[in-house]
């Protein structure tokens, strides 16, 4: 549940309606804006074969919107009616994964492969920058994208040691439009962790290097007016993943941007924080013939 924020002077014609009347253009001020994003996530895994699952991911957004605004000397202000931030929390689906992850193993290593695609099912927004330039109020928060976009994933990991690391990556791409003239940027993670089993592998701390660059988002072919969004983050933290009882986990990380390799505009965020329950269980007798 990340924290982040960031602020920017607006002026005409973010600043609404009076940057088109007859008076004078309103004298711009400086924007602050707090934004808390949650996210509660289902992930769920069907073996359909030694070597093959069906794994689907739904998840629930929560977004906290909390904007503030100064006049350019500092002196704070108030906005009532502002086009452009809203102060608001929004709720709802984002788009749902749907996967297959194939696996193999020789020894101590594993290797697996994903490829799957999300479903536009999350609420998606018109375009905020033709809004905003006609000054009238716009939302620039998708809950969804609108389009199909394939995932690409892969991973190698070594689990017979005292030291387990492994690599993995993971591509969500944003290939058409959808019918409000979106692109969604492609995404690309990389993660490099490390464990260290313990308590006969029922506790295991790690430590975790995340490269996330994020390509391009369009409206109508082209960048919105803040410039372009391309942006790539090195990430840094750490955590746990404990077996508290037979088939069941809880695992807890942290993670904090260490350095950014882009000059895109971003929110500038502290830390993220995930947590998550796991558990696995048998469907059918271990010696039972799979349903066709």
């Amino acid at each position: 549940m990340p924290a982040a924020s960031v602020s920017h002077v607006a002026e005409c014609p973010d600043l609404g309606p009076e940057c088109f009347g007859d008076g004078p253009a309103p004298v711009p001020y400086n924007h602050h804006v707090e934004l808390w994003n949650s996210e509660i996530a289902l992930d769920a895994s069907l073996g359909l074969t030694p070597w093959l699952a069906l794994e689907v991911r739904a998840a629930l957004r929560i977004v906290d919107v909390n904007p503030t605004y100064s006049e350019l000397d500092g002196t704070p202000k108030q906005v009532p009616d502002d086009i452009h931030h809203h102060d608001e929390v929004l709720v709802g689906p984002s788009d749902p994964w749907i996967t297959g992850r194939f696996g193999a193993g020789a020894g101590d290593f594993v290797t697996s492969a994903r490829l799957g695609f999300t479903l536009p099912l999350g609420s998606t927004e018109p375009d905020p920058y033709a809004l905003g330039r006609r000054g009238a109020s716009h939302q620039h928060i998708q809950l969804g994208t609108g389009v199909f976009m394939p995932i690409v994933g892969g991973g190698v990991a070594y689990v017979g040691g005292p030291v387990n690391p492994s690599l993995s990556y993971l591509g969500i791409y944003g290939l058409y439009e959808n019918g409000e003239g979106f692109r969604p940027p492609s995404r690309q993670f990389f993660e490099l962790r490390v464990g260290v089993p313990l308590l006969e592998g029922r506790l295991e701390p790690f430590a975790v290097a995340d490269l996330a660059h994020e390509g391009e988002e369009l409206w109508s072919g082209r960048p919105g007016d803040e410039g372009s969004n391309v942006r790539t983050d090195l990430l840094l933290g750490g955590g746990a993943v404990w077996t508290f009882v037979p088939d069941w986990t809880v695992d807890l990380a942290v993670r904090a941007r260490a350095a950014r390799f882009t000059d895109a505009a971003a929110f500038d965020q502290s830390v993220a924080i995930g947590l998550g329950l796991r558990t696995a269980f048998q469907l059918w007798g271990q010696d039972e013939p799979l349903a066709p």
